[in-house]
This record gives C-alpha cells, sequence and structure tokens, in this order.
C-alpha cells in the first residue's frame, strides 16, 4: 500500500481548515453573546438614569 505524499498534505490542510472554520464560529457566537449582555445592562442604566429624571421633574 503506497502512501501518496499529496494526499496526506491535502487531507491534513482539509482539516486544518475546518478547525479553523469552527473556531471562528464559535468566536463569533460567543462575541455576540457578550454583546446582547452589554447591551442589556446599558438598557438597565438608562431606565435607572431615566427614572430618577422623571422623580426630579415631578417635584
Amino acid at each position: 500500500m503506497a502512501l501518496n505524499l499529496d494526499d496526506v498534505l491535502a487531507t491534513l490542510i482539509f482539516l486544518i481548515f475546518i478547525v479553523l472554520v469552527i473556531a471562528i464560529i464559535f468566536i463569533v457566537i460567543k462575541g455576540l453573546r457578550s454583546s446582547t449582555k452589554e447591551k442589556q445592562i446599558i438598557n438597565q442604566k438608562l431606565d435607572a438614569i431615566l427614572k430618577k429624571l422623571d422623580e426630579l421633574n415631578k417635584s
């Protein structure tokens, strides 16, 4: 059974490419999750500020 070096290299390059694609997808999903959490925190802070401003305007 002869082992062709070109086939081995092509397979290794393909596997490395697949791993890189999966890693990039994972990083993007993780980044989107953290950005939505940050948006929620910012919205909560803005709501608190608006409530304080409403209370100041009423008095």
